[in-house]
């Protein structure tokens, strides 16, 4: 991997090809440093810019034209929405420790709930007792998808299936501990560890329709500790890992024996049949859902669904769309 540090204004379909392109807002470019120290076996080049709050909204749209994922940098708070929202439905996913108090630019987690836009969403690594009960209904009955601290570091791979199609993604750096993460003497004494962070941003990285990801709750750089520069760095290393693996592949168009296999299971006598579609390359997991059209949609899931139907129960992941497409 090869950092080339650009213009933002040489942002354009004409220069030479990119796996992404880094945006430092504002004095978030302390952190290059750490980013230049980290190596990769892979060969490909990721772009770092640097570029204000005020322009931020020209240089995204330039990565858009360009194709190529761009990784913010915002430092301590987001963007308005207005910077990043297509105007059109999305998918998105947010790393959080909980709720926010505030409705600031910073609470993505409220705005993102209660806009019409937001088609699918998935709000991993909170902890309970930091959680709006109120918000977390909110989130509940619009059907968007949630995966506490707990349930997280139990199995971290099951993360994938929620931001496997995510379009928009923003990662909270208060998320992590203290000890991990010792941004200011606000922080959190629990939350990620530092390479529960790394994992969640790789399985970003690997998601097939990402194309902008938000880094926040930083702190002013000029008092932010070397360690929480390197932690942000290697968030940002793990994204690119996670662009640069990623295996384009579409089940809905490519159902041929070739690129996939279908198990279909017997749920009993007047049970429903689930039919599940696994990759022979990237071992990634589908079920197919029904919707109130009578077509069945095809579900990013884990093999633990698979598992959970072949033992005779219907997985809880299914479920929860059926409700979802059906009601």
């Amino acid at each position: 991997m090869m950092y080339q540090e650009i213009s933002a204004g040489a942002i354009s379909p004409q220069m030479p090809p990119c796996k992404a392109i880094v945006i430092n807002v504002g004095a978030a470019k302390e952190i290059c440093p750490a980013l230049k120290e980290l190596h990769s076996f892979q060969e490909y080049t990721v772009y770092v810019t640097n570029t204000s709050l005020s322009k931020l909204a020209q240089v995204l749209e330039r990565c858009r034209e360009v194709g190529v994922p761009a990784i913010v940098n915002c430092g301590e708070e987001l963007p308005e929405p207005s910077v990043w929202h297509p105007g059109t439905k999305y998918a998105a996913a947010l790393i959080s420790p909980g709720s926010y108090h505030s409705l600031s630019a910073t609470d993505i987690l409220s705005y993102i709930i209660n806009d019409e836009n937001a088609d699918t969403f998935s709000n991993i690594g909170y902890q309970g007792y930091r959680y709006d009960p109120q918000i977390l209904h909110k989130l509940q009955s619009r059907y968007f998808e949630d995966m506490r601290l707990g349930s997280f570091r139990d199995g971290m791979s099951l993360c994938e299936p929620l931001v496997r199609n995510c379009q928009y993604a923003f990662i909270d750096m208060r998320s992590v501990r203290y000890s991990d993460y010792p941004y200011s003497n606000e922080a959190n004494p629990n939350g990620m560890y530092a390479e529960e962070i790394c994992t969640a941003a790789r399985y970003i990285g690997l998601s097939k329709e990402i194309r902008n990801i938000f880094i926040f709750g930083q702190n002013h750089f000029e008092k932010q500790l070397t360690v929480c520069n390197k932690l942000v760095s290697e968030v940002i290393w793990h994204i690119c890992e996670g662009i640069a693996s990623n295996i384009a592949e579409d089940p809905d168009n490519q159902q041929s024996d070739e690129y996939f296999q279908r198990k279909m299971v017997s749920m009993g006598e007047n049970g429903e049949t689930i039919t599940f579609l696994t990759s022979y390359t990237t071992k990634r997991w589908w079920m197919e859902v029904p919707s109130k059209e009578g077509k069945n949609t095809l579900v990013p899931c884990s093999i633990n669904d698979y598992q959970c139907a072949c033992a005779g129960e219907i997985p809880l992941r299914w479920l929860f769309f059926y409700q979802k497409q059906t009601l």
